[in-house]
């Protein structure tokens, strides 16, 4: 294995690419037997793991320091080429989808695999290309602008990610003021940001129209691999939710500002969750990664082993600094089997949230890393994010490690926090159908809808301190959005999944852990509902789950004596 630190990245020979795509194609129309056109598939597929190792790790590298011109250079041809690339995938496609083996290749890598193609064959012509090259462009300049933010606050220029000190400070002048400076930076680059979208929204509606859909809503779908539920099931979720979740999300809110003694709350004292101060866990982020060390020995030897592989070969960049895109993911690099962890740590209960969520992703990425076929290592983004999420609960036994006498304090909060979260994540999903259903809105109507979204999900809201989130401004701060249309949802159904092996745990934790272990290994081998049967996992969208979760939910947090915080 060698170390990620020591990886070397030349500039991306797309000439090269190119020609071995022709090649696998010509490979594959003149096969003479099912033997040959196998082989060429499994060619066809290291390539693919190349391919996506290669942008892979020129992802990290330029995330990690947006100005790096190296990584930039390299990001920029990325986002020229790889549409131009997906002309030939798309021709090895139809090779394969075509085939005169097509029985006997359905028969070795699965008709899962084949539906996956012909979802492929549906969302890509190659009269999008320039308009894949100008939604990529888009993209990298909103994380341009997002990898340079910051705002003026006492006189100290910060980044938006070392705000949260302040944002969660006990001083309620302080949470108020340095809430006036974070949300300064979008209020002053409102109409570049608003701009920006604009364009993504119309050259996203362009290439729907262009490939025959309605709008963009389905090719989003698609995009996302959405293939056995619609715009209907999410509907019903999202309703589901606004019955089930929307009034505990508001009780436990109502609940937050009595501990927290305030009578007339403001946007910037929801992030206090209680009167003596947040969870606040060990500072040193060295001490953090022991602790988790220490934490998956205790709990698994399997698990244990793949956090360390990650400690030993550099596989995880965690501190923020300036230069640095905000946020946090795991990625895998398929040349050397392994995943990668991303993150802007700040001092927060958030730091250790990454150590669980994002491992969780990357522990599902060792354990089906394995898998012949690539597009069937992981699943759609509503299943993977179970992974993440329930990690996180997984690890509650262990918090002592991170918060020694607040681990308690971060289990109500950690769990209080999922829940009012689910709200504020169908509402980004609400707001993302308006928009693509209404493509010509304009930037104030979008605000307006936005607002009445937020009333309607998330009523308890109070913005009369500031005029930029009064309007609806508040999702130009959701990177999703705008670089992943559609997506946000998943975090949400996938929270339910992970409520679910939350009040199993609590039950019964070793055979809780195996089922999540195996779960794990399934990667992306089925659709969403099938996967789901598989795993032995409700589905959220349909009526009855999240009624049945909701109950338990609050059973536990009524377990946690709140007064002695």
């Amino acid at each position: 294995m060698i170390d990620f630190n020591k990886i070397q990245i030349e500039e991306p020979n797309f000439k090269e690419f190119t020609e071995t795509l022709i090649k696998l194609k010509d490979q594959l129309d003149n096969a003479s037997s099912s033997d040959d056109a196998i082989k060429v598939i499994e060619d066809y597929f290291k390539f693919s793991d190349h391919l996506q190792s290669i942008c892979t790790i020129i992802n990290i590298r330029h995330t990690i320091n947006i100005v790096d011109e190296k990584y930039s250079k390299y990001n920029d041809l990325l986002n020229e080429k790889l549409p131009l690339l997906n002309e030939y995938e798309n021709k090895v496609t139809k090779a394969i989808l075509h085939s005169k083996f097509r029985k006997e290749l359905e028969e070795k890598f699965g008709t899962y695999y084949f539906k996956q193609l012909e979802l492929a064959d549906k969302i890509f012509s190659p009269e999008i290309i320039p308009d894949l090259q100008e939604e990529n462009n888009l993209v990298a300049k909103y994380q341009a602008i997002m990898g340079q933010a910051s705002a003026i606050y006492k006189g100290q220029e910060l980044p938006l990610t070392k705000f949260n000190p302040y944002l969660t400070n006990l001083d309620r002048q302080v949470r108020k003021e340095s809430s006036k400076a974070y949300w300064s930076f979008f209020s002053e680059n409102e109409d570049k940001l608003a701009e920006l979208y604009s364009k993504l929204v119309t050259v996203r509606d362009r290439v729907a129209k262009k490939l025959g859909f309605k709008n963009f809503i389905q090719l989003a779908y698609y995009r996302l691999g959405r293939i056995d539920y619609n715009q209907d099931d999410v509907k019903n979720y999202r309703d589901e939710v606004l019955k089930n979740i929307v009034p505990l999300a508001n009780k436990l809110r109502q609940l937050q500002m009595k501990r927290i003694g305030i009578k007339d709350p403001q946007f910037y004292d929801y992030a206090l969750a209680f009167k003596t101060g947040n969870p606040l866990p060990l500072q040193d982020p060295n001490k953090l990664i022991e602790a988790a060390q220490i934490m998956y020995k205790e709990m698994n030897p399997q698990i244990s082993y793949y956090f360390d592989f990650m400690v030993k070969y550099h596989l995880m960049d965690l501190i923020a600094k300036p230069g640095k895109v905000p946020g946090g993911y795991m990625t895998f690099i398929p040349d050397i089997k392994s995943s990668f962890i991303f993150s802007n740590f700040n001092g927060s209960a958030g730091d250790v949230d990454v150590l669980t969520h994002e491992f969780g992703h990357s522990l599902q990425g060792f354990l089906s890393a394995n898998i012949e076929v690539p597009s069937l290592r992981n699943p759609g983004m509503e299943s993977c994010e179970i992974h993440s999420m329930s990690m996180e609960f997984l690890t509650y036994k262990f918090m002592n490690l991170f918060f020694n006498d607040q681990a308690d304090k971060y289990r109500f909060s950690h769990l209080e926090d999922a829940i009012e979260f689910i709200p504020y994540g169908v509402s980004v999903d609400e707001f993302q159908h308006f928009v693509y259903e209404n493509p010509q809105a304009t930037h104030q109507e979008r605000k307006a809808k936005w607002r009445e979204i937020e009333k309607k999900y998330t009523p308890y809201k109070n913005y009369d301190e500031n005029d930029f989130l009064l309007s609806g401004g508040l999702w130009m701060r959701q990177g999703h959005i705008y670089e992943v249309p559609f997506y946000y949802i998943d975090y949400t159904i996938a929270q339910v999944g992970a409520f679910e092996f939350f009040a199993e745990s609590l039950e019964n934790y070793p055979k809780t852990l195996d089922k999540y272990l195996d779960f794990c290994k399934l990667g992306g081998q089925y659709p969403y509902k099938t996967l789901m049967t598989k795993a032995g996992i409700k589905n959220p969208m349909v009526n009855g789950t999240l009624e049945e979760i909701t109950p338990k939910l609050e059973k536990y947090l009524n377990s946690i004596d709140t007064s002695k915080f």
